[in-house]
């Protein structure tokens, strides 16, 4: 048995030395040097160029290496095996974090603290209460609901919208095309946390945009591509949005002459919100490995069909 092994432009070799110490007598390949593509039994990857992963004859599942699995849209034909989607607590955990910050920087006006600083302008700046504050979660997978959670803790008056019905604990849900509009302009902040699939590419458009409240806030941890950019744009040139926190690009890293780089609404991170670790990740990786050597059903799975 082999493992084929691929993480993009982040690197393998933590992800190597991380499988080689909890498969040590199993032989590992890093993209592209692969001796002999009929051993690969297994496919670790994440965004691996098209046309890889059918070109191994004995694959037995794809295990993806970060959340989400977009790149697998590229393909026009993948192996009938299994696709294991990533679940990393740390990485839940990361972008959970990353949310109440931003979210706790806009409630309590930071932002309005930090233009007074440049201005050397001493005032308090007055904030609602904790549960009149309203935050929106656009997907509610297993990151989405653990943001929601711990935002709802704190007291926030936190919604979501999803595309079918579903039970929810904390929360207000609403659901479908028909609910959309009353979700959006009940919020003081939307996060995105919708995956990329070909029905949610530039969702978040112009008319859903304006949807939102004057002066609401987007944070988008989920990809770039979910969000119409130039949309985006023009909302926040008009002062309809008060602004935007993009972790995620449709085209990454950024190119240096992008809008949003040196727009005054916008805060940018390097899709840093949650960093995948191969010292933590690496356990449901191998634990899917040894299910399936037993003849047992890995997960969870990504759908095709779905795109998440």
């Amino acid at each position: 048995m082999a493992i084929l092994l691929y993480n993009g432009e982040f690197g393998a070799d933590d992800w190597y030395l991380a499988l080689q110490a909890q498969l040590p007598d199993e032989t590992i390949y890093i993209y592209p040097d692969v001796p002999d593509k009929a051993e690969v039994e297994f496919a670790a990857v994440w965004n691996i160029p098209p046309g890889e992963l059918i070109s191994c004859p004995n694959l037995r599942a794809i295990l993806l290496l970060g959340a989400g699995g977009d790149f697998l849209m590229r393909e026009t034909s993948l192996p009938p095996v299994p696709i294991v989607r990533l679940v990393d607590e740390t990485v839940v955990f990361d972008m959970t974090q990353y949310c109440l910050y931003w979210v706790a920087h806009y409630y309590r006006r930071f932002d309005r603290y930090a233009l007074n600083q440049a201005n050397s302008h001493w005032q308090r700046v007055e904030y609602p209460p904790i549960e009149r504050y309203r935050v929106g979660i656009l997907g509610l997978g297993t990151i989405g609901t653990q943001i929601a959670g711990a935002l709802s803790t704190l007291g926030y008056s936190v919604s979501a919208w999803v595309q079918t019905q579903r039970d929810a604990k904390q929360i207000k849900l609403y659901s479908g095309a028909g609910q959309f509009q009353e979700f959006m302009a009940n919020l003081d902040v939307l996060i995105n946390v919708l995956p990329l699939t070909n029905e949610t590419h530039g969702f978040l458009d112009i008319e859903r945009l304006k949807m939102l409240p004057k002066e609401a806030k987007v944070i988008n941890i989920s990809r770039g591509a979910v969000i119409d950019d130039e949309a985006l744009r023009s909302v926040l040139d008009s002062g309809h949005l008060g602004a935007a926190v993009l972790d995620v690009f449709d085209q990454e890293p950024l190119p240096p002459d992008h809008w949003a780089w040196r727009h005054p609404r916008v805060c940018i991170t390097p899709h840093a919100s949650g960093q995948t670790y191969a010292r933590s990740a690496v356990k449901g990786l191998v634990a899917n490995i040894q299910r399936i050597k037993r003849g047992e059903q890995p997960f969870p799975l990504y759908d095709q069909s779905k795109g998440y």
